[in-house]
């Protein structure tokens, strides 16, 4: 059954409105018509069953006939924070992490980071970004993380460490391995990952000193890319499977 994400204003009890690029989508490459049925998807995880009742020139309408469960979610609010990599990397991470399950993607500026989009650039990127964790959530059944659209660097994310959010920061040679927290669980937890040249030990320093614990991935050194993964299924199974 082929699903949509939907706008929680774009549906009620007993219809739901299909506009934009779903309903291009739906209409012109799918070419669905009256009486076929779909999933819709809200992005707080709801979802339904509808079968079309009424396609226009602009919009689908159509009748709510099942909702079902809400989608599985993940136990603690997950926010990656990436130092920016060469372009598709982060274009794969978006897709891959969705996938992962997390909740908020920051990407920023570090002292080593290569790539240093302007502003406008960013905003591009974002937007693509959006589309892909779209795409990735309605592939693998979860929910659309929240791609944080302004720009920020190494400051601005060493700040978000708090008693809510306890903040993990990844450098190679750290010599605390990272192992399975103790309860209670923070609210929120923010896992930064940094470009393909390492952190400087001034950012190490910085982040310590915010109240980041500061772990290692293990004794092999890790592509950039790798250890996002890497790190973000470690803390997904650590917060998921107790």
């Amino acid at each position: 059954m082929r699903r949509f994400f939907i706008s929680d204003n774009s549906i009620d009890e007993e219809n739901a409105i299909i506009t934009g690029k779903d309903f291009h989508h739906i209409k012109h490459v799918l070419r669905l018509k009256k009486g076929h049925t779909i999933q819709l998807i809200t992005q707080k995880g709801q979802k339904y069953q509808a079968h079309i009742e009424k396609i226009t020139n602009r919009q689908i309408c159509t009748k709510i006939t099942q909702s079902d469960q809400t989608m599985i979610q993940p136990k603690i609010h997950i926010t990656i924070a990436q130092s920016m990599l060469k372009e598709k990397k982060m274009d794969h991470l978006v897709r891959q992490t969705t996938e992962l399950g997390v909740s908020r993607w920051i990407a920023y500026i570090s002292e080593r980071s290569t790539s240093r989009p302007d502003s406008a650039r960013m905003k591009q990127k974002v937007q693509r970004w959006q589309k892909i964790a779209k795409s990735a959530a309605q592939q693998c059944n979860g929910h659309i993380p929240e791609i944080h659209d302004q720009f920020v660097d190494i400051n601005d994310i060493v700040s978000l460490s708090s008693e809510k959010q306890q903040g993990y920061f990844f450098w190679e040679k750290s010599d605390h391995l990272i192992s399975s927290p103790q309860k209670p669980y923070p609210e929120s937890i923010i896992l930064v990952f940094g470009p393909e040249g390492g952190f400087s030990e001034n950012e190490v320093d910085r982040a310590r000193n915010a109240g980041f614990m500061i772990s290692s991935l293990g004794p092999r050194i890790l592509r950039a890319e790798t250890a996002t993964v890497s790190g973000l299924a470690l803390m997904q199974y650590f917060f998921d499977s107790t």
